[in-house]
């Protein structure tokens, strides 16, 4: 089977020889569509995977993001932003913040507000954050935890 390409959108070619060809209706222009293809799929085997789990929430804005893209509804210039999440055992805290840098910076202090909180032989709160982040969670593994989610910062109305 070859497909006939049309001023840029697919259409359907003959399925047996000697047939004629019927154009099908795409309102994807071919290129973003075999590009979207592939983020397409990963997005619905997260979906799948995350059923399971009965987390759907991520999986399926990031399959609603994946085909935003593909019908070229999502500006090439957008912007993401990460929510922080931090769970301890008195509740949560949420963060919005404009990059991954940001996002460790707010947890980073986090994570030296409650140091003193950590064994004596494990000293003073590293430096390097990231060293410090990891040696905090590993001690309080189970019962507290952080999650980075990257949302894509989608604006609601049309601009000129």
């Amino acid at each position: 089977m070859k497909p006939e390409k049309t001023e840029g959108h697919l259409t359907l070619d003959q399925c047996e020889m000697g047939k004629p060809v019927f154009p099908m209706e795409c309102e994807i222009p071919i290129d973003k569509f075999y590009k979207g293809c592939g983020k397409l799929l990963a997005a619905a085997k997260q979906v799948v995977s995350n059923w399971e789990q009965g987390d759907l929430a991520a999986a399926v804005r990031d399959l609603d993001l994946s085909i935003k893209e593909i019908q070229g509804l999502v500006p090439e210039d957008r912007r993401d932003v990460i929510l922080l999440i931090i769970e301890f055992p008195n509740g949560h805290n949420f963060f919005a913040c404009e990059d991954a840098g940001r996002a460790t910076d707010e947890l980073y202090e986090f994570v030296e507000e409650y140091w003193h909180e950590m064994p004596a032989e494990i000293g003073e709160i590293p430096s390097d954050k990231l060293k410090a982040i990891e040696l905090y969670y590993r001690e309080k593994e189970g019962k507290e935890s952080y999650e980075m989610q990257v949302l894509a910062l989608l604006s609601g109305r049309d601009e000129d």
